[in-house]
């Protein structure tokens, strides 16, 4: 038998290890089982007729101590045998799974390193833009204080003209909310309108007036608004250069055309820029916020407005007066 499994050893393809080791082991002990066995035959032969009265039942046929013994062995090597192959099996699956576990560690890391890379890239990212977003800011700051600079003025007294609007806005109701005026006055008193918060308020009245009555906007004169549009814009704030744009664009005024006679152009953000809008309707709110602005004399210093211009505005105050007591009466 050891010499056939030998023989079985050699010429059979590779065999791995642990199957290696388990048929080592049944090889062991079939071999000596087979060598114990031949060994106690020879040593423990019976008698012709002690084997005769056994076969024919006048002996009771009693088993040697010898074959206990090698049947007792055989046992003993069978549970060894079936205790090691439990083992190898037991540490093939503890080694498996000790290999997924181990994968699963390296799959969790890798995971954890690619997310750790990708939230480091997307700080990174939000660190860089919030430093772009933080200068312009800054630079639009600048900017602002700049215009604010340029902008600033002594305010002058109001014209007989603007008084006479900022009355009818007063009987209109458009003043309701001016905590700066009294109550308990019968008569406007202007003196009250000699400071920024009063004028600001004026311009946000102006602008209420003229979305209540856009209506107006089609009986205003022609020349005078063309000659509004044509000096350019009142300010640098995005609003008051817009509106002063869609104006021009009303009358198909070339932007260049105003622009580059303009002396606000280098600091404006807006130069040349054309108004984008498909509508060519002319809008009350942006005339309102422009002619106002002209009528307060609300522009930077350095935009001297002509006199012509100046004749346009006011006459353009009393058409929207006139008009707007037409229409309500």
């Amino acid at each position: 038998m050891s010499v056939f499994f030998r023989i079985r050893a050699k010429n059979s393809p590779h065999i791995p290890h642990k199957s290696h080791s388990i048929l080592s082991i049944i090889a062991r002990t079939l071999a000596s089982s087979s060598s114990q066995t031949t060994h106690n035959k020879n040593k423990n032969k019976k008698p012709l007729s002690v084997l005769f009265e056994e076969v024919i039942g006048s002996r009771e046929k009693a088993e040697s101590d010898n074959e206990s013994n090698s049947n007792d062995e055989l046992k003993k090597g069978l549970k060894e045998l079936e205790l090691e192959v439990r083992n190898l099996k037991a540490n093939a699956k503890v080694q498996k799974d000790s290999n997924i576990n181990e994968n699963v560690r390296l799959n969790v890391e890798r995971e954890e390193t690619k997310n750790v890379k990708k939230e480091e890239t997307k700080n990174v990212k939000r660190l860089r833009l919030y430093s772009l977003f933080v200068n312009e800011r800054r630079l639009k700051e600048e900017k602002k204080g700049m215009r604010e600079k340029n902008e600033a003025s002594v305010l002058k007294e109001l014209s007989p003209e603007m008084e006479m609007f900022v009355s009818h806005l007063y009987k209109e109701g458009y003043f309701k909310k001016a905590n700066f005026l009294s109550d308990s006055l019968k008569m406007l008193d202007f003196s009250r309108f000699n400071d920024s918060y009063a004028r600001d308020f004026v311009k946000f009245a102006a602008q209420q007036f003229a979305k209540d009555h856009q209506e107006l906007a089609k009986w205003l004169s022609g020349s005078d608004l063309k000659k509004v549009a044509l000096f350019g814009c009142p300010s640098l704030s995005r609003k008051n250069v817009f509106s002063a744009k869609q104006l021009r664009h009303y009358f198909e005024i070339e932007e260049d055309t105003v622009c580059c006679k303009c002396v606000l152009k280098d600091s404006c953000n807006f130069a040349n820029e054309s108004w984008n809008r498909q509508t060519k309707d002319l809008k009350l709110d942006a005339v309102m916020r422009i002619i106002t602005l002209y009528a307060l004399e609300s522009v930077p210093p350095q935009l001297a407005v002509s006199d012509e211009v100046k004749a346009s505005v006011h006459r353009l105050l009393k058409e929207i007066i006139n008009l707007s007591r037409t229409t309500t009466t």
